[in-house]
């Protein structure tokens, strides 16, 4: 088992989605391979971080007593005996009001882990700033993209625009979500731009998300979801993201 058929599984390994057989395989090379075990570390850091920072929210009082209610108006539904016409209305307005209950708190922990990924797209580009800010350095889009082959279940858009002020600076391998994302970096004067790409099927875009000084905002261009983190002004960054939507 080499570094290519390690690296799809490490999510699975950690989901506990993979045998045993498939699991010794790959205790044997991450005992070798300090790359693939860094990576399964870092992974896990990942996921740690993410339950830590998780915030859970009670549910307030009222919306106990509705549930309680909507079970008895459907406690009344269920029985076959004849009751009188109030009642039913009543059970149907408590059904109803149950389902608008569960669709209120589906959108709250929709919104939630919206925020939560945003969170992860700033401190992901922080950390960068003071680690390991790119894998391959080139300002060739033919250089970037190609160096992402193998590394990644997909092939990201590469574009370089540096003719419109924002060169392209090289790229990166990075962790969101615990999924692996490519990490274009570019470098407009003396800021950092961080582009991260993945694929939109079964993605959202996060919370357009503010924090000491840095910013970020997302959008969808063909398959793909795509997010950039700047200290740029507001201004600046809707250029660029512009810029990148239309070439």
């Amino acid at each position: 088992m080499n570094c290519e058929d390690v690296k799809p599984l490490l999510n699975a390994r950690m989901d506990g989605e993979i045998d045993s057989s498939q699991n010794a395989a790959l205790d044997s090379h991450l005992a070798s391979c300090s790359s693939c075990a860094a990576d399964l570390e870092r992974l896990q850091g990942v996921r740690t971080a993410i339950r830590e920072g998780m915030r859970y929210y009670k549910a307030p009082d009222v919306f106990r007593n509705q549930l309680r209610f909507a079970l008895r108006g459907a406690d009344y539904l269920d029985r076959p005996k004849p009751r009188p016409q109030w009642k039913m209305f009543a059970s149907v307005a408590a059904v109803f009001a149950f389902c608008l209950l569960t669709s209120s708190l589906f959108l709250m922990n929709q919104r939630n882990r919206r925020a939560l990924m945003a969170e992860e797209f700033l401190s992901a580009h922080q950390r960068a700033l003071i680690g390991r800010e790119i894998d391959v350095v080139s300002s060739d889009q033919h250089t970037v993209k190609p160096w992402f082959n193998g590394k990644l279940p997909f092939s990201p858009p590469v574009t370089d625009l540096a003719a419109d002020g924002f060169p392209l600076e090289g790229g990166r391998l990075d962790y969101i979500g615990g999924n692996p994302v490519a990490a274009l970096v570019y470098r407009p004067r003396l800021h950092r731009i961080d582009v991260f790409v993945r694929p939109v099927v079964g993605q959202s875009a996060p919370v357009p998300t503010e924090r000491n000084g840095f910013r970020e905002i997302s959008w969808t261009k063909g398959d793909f979801l795509f997010t950039a983190v700047s200290d740029l002004n507001a201004g600046e960054l809707s250029t660029f993201s512009g810029l990148l939507q239309t070439r």
